[in-house]
């Protein structure tokens, strides 16, 4: 952890944003992840998060047994899956992300880039299998474009733990706008390490 005058602080949700971004907090808890470890170098953060790309990002949990267990896990407190008895591995583990795009994040003029919704996708399906194993990776990711996504705009990016079997955790993701219109559907595998993030990066070292 660096000291927090380090971190980026995000900035309270705009005034002027639709009203289902505005709602979102009563849907569950609000998540600022600057709070909760040292981003330097994290892709959102230090490279995508600006006036002309993603403008802004708020994470919304599913619950607050879920918010929780991911504070203690990115504080170093907690970093094993839940127990047999533990309710979450009954319910569907749910990370809500809404973000405001610029026009620097387009492919063809107006329409943000493919590779951009998937990244959403990727950090939001990685942040509900975080919730449910701790520090793990992506393995597979498939998408469906559904409809182009048009640039500036609100988009919401939900993704859920539909099952887990051991290390394997398997998510599902919509990115949506946050009125029912689908842009993008995705499936996706993340594995949960034998061995520590720390142990993998010295290894390679």
């Amino acid at each position: 952890m660096t000291d927090q005058t380090d971190l980026v602080e995000l900035p309270a949700i705009p005034s002027d944003a639709p009203e289902w971004v505005r709602a979102l907090p009563s849907n569950g808890r609000f998540v600022d992840r600057t709070k909760l470890y040292d981003i330097t170098g994290h892709l959102l953060f230090d490279s995508l998060l600006n006036s002309n790309g993603i403008q802004h990002f708020f994470y919304f949990m599913g619950t607050e047994k879920q918010a929780e267990r991911v504070q203690k896990a990115f504080n170093g407190l907690s970093t094993s899956p839940p127990t047999h008895d533990d309710p979450m591995r009954e319910e569907k583990s749910e990370v809500q992300v809404a973000f405001l795009l610029g026009q620097g994040i387009c492919g063809h003029k107006g329409i943000v880039h493919g590779g951009l919704t998937a990244t959403m996708i990727d950090e939001v399906s990685g942040a509900a299998a975080f919730s449910c194993v701790g520090p793990c990776f992506t393995a597979n990711l498939n998408i469906d474009y559904v409809k182009p996504l048009l640039t500036p705009t609100w988009v919401l990016v939900r993704a859920h733990v539909e099952r887990q079997e051991g290390r394997k955790v398997y998510v599902h993701a919509v990115v949506e706008n946050g009125e029912g219109q689908i842009y993008a559907k995705a499936v996706a595998l993340f594995i949960k390490p034998k061995i520590s993030v720390q142990e993998i990066i010295q290894q390679q070292q």
